[in-house]
């Protein structure tokens, strides 16, 4: 039987296009993955995401306060699904996805694609935490002001005197010099908590979220010399949500500030189990 080179040209070509179809294990897409070249856009740099399949995800712009959280993360076919705290849905395109790399298209504010390396995997097991210290950032790197949609959601749906505000950073530098200057002028010895034990400001990480009530605007900044984050996760977990612990005496302390009055309000630190 003869074969025309047309129709051999046409099974080539299928033969080609099969081989190159793209295969895309759903499993593959949970981990920490990291972005590989830095891009210049008007939306939100995607820079790091943080995809688990039995917990919250986010992805994390690293610059600024800002990071997004999504309760639901999902692939069908070579669709990349993300679901926000408000069933908000963000779509994108997986043109690889394997091992150790990932790469996306129609990211909403970017013209190309996006090639991302995962320098942790879930699915492996267990991952590992290890402790960072205030003494192990820079000065200029303690402060964290949390806006994560947890904290909104806190306010919302637990308070209901209080209304969450969006602290900016003027606000924040303010609620802290009120505190240093409530640490260092003797206030915090004469107040009615047993304080003296108290570390200087800086050597605590110090975490900020903001509320209005009665028409106050109040700040309230929880403060550790040490906390566990998971590896390879780093400052992001800062900026997830307020890590709080139950005792640890002074290593670990919550102060209000009344920004309305200039005034701090309390400053408590932990007692011992």
């Amino acid at each position: 039987m003869k074969v025309s080179i047309y129709t051999l040209s046409l099974l080539s070509c299928i033969l080609f296009l099969s081989s190159c179809k793209k295969e895309i294990v759903s499993e593959d897409i949970y981990g920490v993955w990291m972005m590989q070249e830095q891009t210049t856009t008007e939306g939100p740099q995607f820079t790091k995401l943080l995809l688990d399949k039995e917990d919250y995800n986010w992805i994390d712009p690293i610059v600024s306060d800002t990071i997004f959280f999504y309760k639901k993360v999902a692939v069908s076919g070579d669709t990349l699904l993300l679901t926000d705290g408000f069933n908000h849905s963000t779509l994108c395109i997986i043109e690889e996805l394997h091992d150790s790399v990932l790469t996306l298209s129609h990211v909403a504010g970017f013209d190309k694609e996006i090639t991302y390396k995962k320098v942790l995997d879930y699915n492996e097991g267990p991952y590992m935490l290890e402790e960072v210290k205030a003494s192990d950032f820079s000065k200029d790197s303690l402060d964290v002001i949390v806006k994560s949609f947890l904290v909104w959601d806190y306010y919302q749906n637990n308070e209901d005197a209080r209304t969450y505000h969006s602290l900016t950073k003027a606000e924040m530098l303010q609620a802290r010099e009120l505190l240093r200057q409530y640490m260092t002028d003797g206030s915090l010895e004469k107040d009615q908590f047993s304080n003296e034990d108290a570390y200087p400001l800086d050597h605590y990480i110090r975490q900020y979220e903001s509320y209005v009530e009665n028409g106050h605007l109040y700040v309230r900044v929880t403060l550790n010399t040490g906390i566990y984050m998971e590896r390879c996760c780093g400052y992001t977990v800062l900026k997830r949500d307020v890590y709080s612990v139950k005792d640890g005496g002074p290593s670990h302390a919550q102060a209000t500030i009344d920004l309305t009055t200039k005034k701090v309000v309390d400053f408590i630190t932990n007692g011992y189990a």
